[in-house]
């Protein structure tokens, strides 16, 4: 009893520190229709987009081949951790996702370091959420955890009930990316629609009525309710299984009033942006509009909220696995895709790459941000 208490206040980051930092800031919500989804165990809802967004179909000509529809991958991992942990820990790590997607009980792992940093609640919940709290090292009575090169795994419950939990939680995945993402998006438009689903559909709340006995950011797929650290890991995954590089990233801010925050840091076409989808989140959800102030930011932008970047480090995996990543530059310097402050969406177009937004603190009329 007591071992399965630590491992969920593991596998919620230390709730009593996250709390501090990642309070949501005044927002506001759009009404969406609800589309129940056949999964058992994992995400029971999705939120299908309505009148808040006009997306529609580029007419772009493909001259050289035909975009193929998003398919889930196994093996999603970020730039941002390879260059930070090196590519024996992505090695490694693949190899453990593909025994887990068979049933396996071992997987090749490059050293002892390495398998107890993919075995940990902490690490299994941003990285691969399916498996957290579902499985664990092999306990000092079977003799043998990590030997010559292989990784032994013990399975928290019967393999059978982890494979179909794993098939769950794929069909919920791609659900919400068959709901939001076009296969002809833009990395960009990948951002802006997923970052509408996370707004719109999510509550910063932590329930403690909640079951998150299998990993906090399932319970938060299933629930939509959660923390700062739940919104960052969700968001950052599903952005890479569309194929957008993006880490999860947390700091404490300047002083003691800023607190302990996690957000999402993207790569487009080799420029960085902070994209908070915890401020983003909307409480009036009957409002026609979803705020921008917290999407594509610039390290200044993150600096108004007190994260500025020179008195900071990027953290990759917070508390026991972070490693400040100097080889990795997080720098957000693009205003390319940037909104004026206080600016709230009404709709987007990828035909004609506008997005039609509202800005009251100039007027009430809606107007038009073309991006390329």
């Amino acid at each position: 009893m007591h071992k399965n208490k630590c491992r969920i206040i593991s596998c919620v980051l230390i709730l009593s520190a996250l709390l501090s930092g990642c309070a949501v800031s005044t927002v506001e919500e759009t009404t969406d229709t609800t589309l129940v989804l056949s999964s058992s165990t994992a995400v029971t809802t999705v939120t299908e987009k309505t009148s808040v967004t006009e997306t529609t179909e580029t007419t772009t000509v493909q001259t050289t081949e035909e975009i193929k529809p998003l398919e889930f991958d196994p093996h999603v991992y970020s730039c941002f951790l390879e260059a930070c942990y090196g590519d024996d820990y992505r090695e490694s790590f693949f190899n453990l996702i593909d025994a887990l997607q068979e049933g396996r009980d071992s997987f090749e792992c490059k050293s002892k370091e390495i398998y107890d940093f993919l075995m940990d609640d902490v690490v299994q919940n941003q990285l691969y959420p399916f498996a957290c709290m579902q499985i664990e090292k092999k306990s000092k009575k079977d003799k043998k955890s990590y030997k010559d090169g292989i990784g032994y795994i013990r399975y928290t419950e019967s393999k059978e009930d982890f494979l179909l939990r794993y098939e769950d939680f794929k069909k919920d995945i791609m659900a919400i990316l068959d709901a939001y993402i076009k296969p002809d998006y833009t990395d960009f438009e990948k951002c802006l629609a997923l970052y509408e689903y996370m707004v719109c559909n999510y509550e910063y709340d932590y329930d403690d009525s909640l079951n998150r006995s299998g990993g906090s950011c399932l319970a938060f797929l299933k629930y939509k309710k959660g923390i700062c650290a739940d919104f960052s890991a969700l968001y950052s995954y599903l952005l890479l299984q569309c194929g957008v590089d993006a880490i999860a990233v947390s700091n404490w801010g300047e002083d003691d009033t800023t607190g302990y925050h996690s957000w999402t840091f993207v790569d487009i076409d080799g420029k960085g942006y902070h994209i908070d989808t915890t401020w983003g989140v909307k409480e009036d959800k009957t409002s026609p509009t979803f705020k921008l102030d917290y999407f594509m930011m610039t390290d200044e932008d993150r600096a108004l909220d007190g994260y500025p970047k020179e008195e900071l480090d990027i953290y990759i995996l917070p508390f026991f696995y972070a490693r400040d990543c100097k080889e990795y530059d997080f720098s957000a310097n693009d205003s390319s895709y940037r909104l004026p402050r206080y600016s709230e969406c009404s709709r987007y177009d990828t035909r004609s790459n506008t997005i039609y937004y509202y800005n009251y603190l100039i007027d009430s009329d809606e107007h038009q941000f073309k991006y390329e």
